[in-house]
């Protein structure tokens, strides 16, 4: 129920004759005041209201209701009329599109995303970490930029959850462990020995595995973080 300081009630009366009369009180309940307005206005006059509401939401695009530039918004809307994981998405018309779109950098960590929402678990993506093990931003960052770049940046860890003193990184790799070299396989295995001497813990997924169950890594956070 929206908590609008309006009011809206069907009264009915009778004219000189006693033919009954629809109409309808219409109370602002304005605020700090001993004295509520009220009008009273016929079905006329109501759906003239309704159709200036209609017209004023029809008018709001995307980019005034999520906060974003027209430029965004397009790529957004883009989205909604043919991105499979758009489709069905309760996430639509939020600031979450943001996230999903925008800062998110594959298809597997989107899903993923939206898999994390779904299941009500709390996490940050994109979460720098330092060589310290201390959280970092990565906005703006670049390898052509000499005062921000990555040499300080250990890690951008796709999903960080922390709960009951648990530090987990979730990671989704676009290949399968056979398809990575070994160059890629040792550091990663690098990067997991750092993070578990800072006290993290780490959970790493192929694109079969974010691609063909969901459910299961669902299941491996909420057993990580929900141990007591």
């Amino acid at each position: 129920m929206a908590k609008l300081p309006i009011n809206f009630q069907k009264i009915k009366t009778n004219d000189y004759s006693g033919k009954e009369i629809i109409q309808y009180l219409v109370t602002i309940l304005e605020k700090e005041s001993y004295f509520n307005k009220t009008a009273i206005c016929n079905r006329t006059e109501l759906l003239k209201l309704k159709d200036d509401l209609d017209k004023i939401l029809a008018d709001s695009n995307i980019a005034d209701i999520i906060g974003i530039s027209e430029d965004k918004a397009a790529i957004v809307n883009k989205a909604y009329q043919s991105d499979i994981l758009c489709k069905n998405c309760n996430l639509k018309m939020t600031r979450e599109c943001v996230t999903c779109l925008f800062v998110l950098e594959s298809p597997l960590e989107r899903k993923l995303f939206l898999e994390l929402k779904r299941a009500g678990i709390n996490f940050q993506p994109q979460y720098g970490l330092n060589r310290l093990g201390v959280n970092i931003s990565v906005e703006g960052k670049s390898y052509s930029n000499p005062e921000n770049n990555f040499k300080d940046l250990l890690t951008k860890v796709d999903f960080y959850i922390e709960k009951n003193d648990i530090k987990l990184c979730v990671y989704t790799d676009g290949h399968t462990y056979h398809e990575r070299t070994e160059d890629q396989a040792q550091r990663d295995r690098n990067i997991d020995r750092t993070l578990q001497e800072f006290g993290f813990q780490v959970l790493r997924y192929t694109g079969k595995d974010v691609k063909e169950d969901t459910l299961k890594i669902i299941n491996d956070i909420k057993k990580r973080i929900d141990k007591k």
